[in-house]
């Protein structure tokens, strides 16, 4: 009696398994994958974060809120090489300073 209760019980839970993979598949169907959140709109779709105002070029024309756009490569290998160099210079200037006392 109780190895019938156990392999229905094992039935009833495969088929919850199935029916449940079943309808992710269905649901994951149905929707457009979205990879970013701008990635899937247009640029006359973004609304803004602070205010709900429908954004004109990436800014938002009632309280200015701007969408971030990331620094491109030459900027930041630029910056990384100015950086380095004023702290290397700085390293040195300590340096000479702690040598000679």
């Amino acid at each position: 009696m109780k190895k019938d209760k156990r392999e229905k019980e094992k039935e009833i839970l495969a088929q919850m398994d199935e029916a449940m993979q079943e309808e992710t598949r269905e649901t994951l169907a149905e929707k457009p994958k979205k990879i970013g959140f701008f990635k899937d709109k247009t640029p006359d779709e973004i609304h803004c974060h602070k205010c709900g105002t429908l954004m004109e070029n990436g800014k938002c024309p009632n309280c200015g809120h701007t969408v971030y756009v990331p620094m491109d490569e030459n900027k930041k290998k630029t910056v990384r090489w100015i950086v380095g160099g004023v702290c290397l210079v700085a390293f040195i200037i300590l340096f000479a300073i702690i040598q000679f006392k």
